[in-house]
Order: C-alpha cells, then structure tokens, then sequence
C-alpha cells in the first residue's frame, strides 16, 4: 500500500512508517518532528509563532498539495492534524480526501468527542479535566481549554470529520470509549505501536538507592499531573535520604529522553490517564516499572491479562505515596514487575502487531 502519514504525537506516526516500510509499503510522514522529541519525518513542516509565520505556514502547506495525491490511505494524527482553525483544516482535509484513496483518523490527544465525553463526566469517572463532577487544577488554571474544545465551531467540525472519514484507529481504551457511539464499525482499538527493536530489556538491577524518574512536558505538568507525583517523589527522597534519588526530565530530544530513562528504576507516567501511554510504554518495555493509568477498562480491552505489573495512579487513588514508599523500603517486588512489564508490551504493544492492525483496517474499509 501507499500510505500517508499527517501529523504526529509522540513518534506514534513515524514508528509504524518505519515498521511498514520493512513489511514493504510505501510511506511517507509528514509532521513537524513532534518538536523538541526531533523524531523522524519525510517532510517537515511547522507553525512559527505570530502572523509572519502563520502566513508562511499556509504558503508551505499550499506548495505541498501537489504531493499529497494518490495514497491508497491517508492517516491523521488527530482532528486537529494541522496547525489552523477549523475551517482552514477543513480546506484542507476536503482537498487531500478528493485526491486520495481513504481518509482515517488516529484517536489520540484531545479532540471534540472525548473532551465532551470527560466534560459530561458519565463515561469517565475522571479525566484531566475532572474527577467526579468536579473540576481539575487543570481546568482552574486553564479555563479556556475545556470550553474551547467543545465549542460549536469545534463541535461543527468534528462532525463533518467523523461523518466524512473511511475509518479510524482509536490507540488508547479511553479514545475508543469516548468515539465507538459515533463511529461505529468504522473505529478499531489498535494499541500504542512501540518499536520493541530499539528499546533492549534488561532486568531491574538495584544496588543502591531506589531511582524515580519522571519525565514533564512544559505546560502540560498541571494537566498530565506530573507536578503532583514530582511532588511525592521529592518528598520521599527528604524522608528517605540515600534510597531514593528522583530525577526529573524535561523536553530533550526522545534519543536523550529513553537514554536517561534508562538508567530509572521507577518512572512515574501521569496521573489522569486509564492506561499507560507511549511514556510507560517505553519505560515497561526497557524493563522499568511504570506508574501509570491502568484502570479495569485498560485491562478489558487487553485480554483480561492475570499479570498486571502496572503501579496503578488515578486522582482516586488516596495510597499513591504509601505505595511508593513500600517499594522504596522493599524493592523486591520491583523486579518481578519490570519482568511482567516487558511482557505485557511484547503481547500487546509490538510495532508489528499494531502495524498489521492498521493494515487489516485500512484493507477492511478500503474493500481490498
């Protein structure tokens, strides 16, 4: 197949690019490197700030139709896979639909269908935005953010989007719970692809002090509630001086992200998540224990697994920090986790296996 790539979070886009150029496909991903993380793209492409460099934008976007013709599939990284308003994307998406094969969506950060569905707190018993029916730090310290997102402009679009796309790929459970009611058979939960060739396993070795690693995203640490597990894993490395060593990580390239993590024992993910992102992922994949959403539904859609190796964080848990301490003050059943970890992400996480979940997609509601 021919497949085009538009957009990318977290290097998601461009490692399935890579697993299906080795399965034989050609692909090309066009993105702006996902910033600071410099992960691959064919073509790249960014919005500088201000209206000098929303205009040149616009101008690269223009010179760049002529290429993005005749894919068999055409895969967007989300509702907003480009840096504009609705109305410019919706150009835009009308333009590369009418000279392409199919259009699917990849489920993944914020869009309207799942801000609505945290907003209306019935799916969700919390969300970065809410817990319960009450608001977030988040939302008190960004108060434009949630109503922004379920605006009628932004409702408008995402229901011509949805109405219009061939199919879409949901990669977390929450994702796939908040779009299956609008989607129908045209959505199929895929997983997270994590390139397990490139991240080597290598078991918990703890001579020492007990490392927590957790890795903030400028801007997003009240929304992710890393600064609230920050928070924890400072306090006990006062409490506990010489077995705990807290390191915190923030916007290097993913060469220097996943090389630092390495050298972790503990990684604190996020606090508002169900399930574990790419950041767990990784980290699972490399041995690490990760802490990390892992709510029932995330187990649900992975099998029911027996082994559950996660260290489960939610604003609903009150026991986070006596947990961490516990496994500060005996890390023994670390190890064990951080076996169950890599396993849990080999059976459901490969590239590969997420690749060919796209594929059979893309080949399904293509009718080839």
């Amino acid at each position: 197949m021919k497949i085009l790539f538009i957009g990318d979070y977290s290097n998601l886009h461009a490692c399935l690019a890579a697993e299906l150029r080795r399965k034989g496909h050609q692909v090309t991903v066009v993105s702006d490197r996902c910033g600071y993380m410099d992960t691959h793209s064919d073509i790249f492409i960014e919005r500088k700030p201000g209206m000098a460099g929303g205009f040149k934008y616009l101008i690269k976007l223009f010179s760049l139709l002529p290429e993005f013709k005749g894919y068999d599939a055409v895969q967007l990284i989300n509702s907003n896979f480009l840096s504009l308003k609705p109305g410019k994307i919706k150009y835009f998406f009308d333009k590369i639909k009418y000279e392409n094969g199919g259009m699917f969506l990849t489920l993944a950060g914020d869009d309207y269908y799942f801000v609505k569905a945290c907003a209306d707190a019935e799916i969700f018993r919390f969300s970065e935005f809410k817990t319960g029916k009450m608001l977030n730090d988040y939302c008190r310290e960004r108060p434009e953010h949630m109503p922004g997102w379920i605006s009628d402009t932004n409702r408008r679009w995402s229901e011509y989007l949805y109405r219009e796309l061939d199919g879409a790929m949901s990669v977390l459970p929450e994702y796939d719970m908040a779009a299956k009611g609008v989607l129908g058979e045209r959505l199929t939960f895929t997983n997270l692809p994590i390139d397990l060739s490139t991240l080597p396993y290598s078991p918990l070795n703890i001579d020492g002090a007990v490392r927590i690693f957790i890795g903030m995203r400028s801007g997003m640490e009240t929304q992710k509630g890393t600064r609230i597990l920050l928070d924890m894993a400072n306090k006990l490395q006062n409490e506990l001086p010489g077995k705990v060593n807290v390191e915190r990580v923030s916007d290097v390239s993913l060469r220097e992200y996943l090389t630092r993590m390495s050298q972790s024992h503990i990684v604190l993910d996020q606090l508002y998540s169900y399930s574990p992102a790419t950041n767990a992922l990784q980290a699972m994949a490399l041995g690490k224990v990760a802490g990390s959403g892992a709510q029932p539904e995330y187990y649900e859609y992975i099998g029911k697994p027996t082994e559950r190796p996660i260290l489960s964080l939610s604003p609903l848990d009150t026991d986070i920090e006596q947990r961490l301490r516990s496994l500060v003050i005996d890390p023994s059943p670390l190890y064990e986790m951080g076996r169950q970890g890599r396993a849990l992400v080999e059976k459901n996480n490969d590239v590969r296996i997420v690749a060919d979940r796209f594929l059979k997609h893309w080949e399904t509601r293509l009718g080839k």
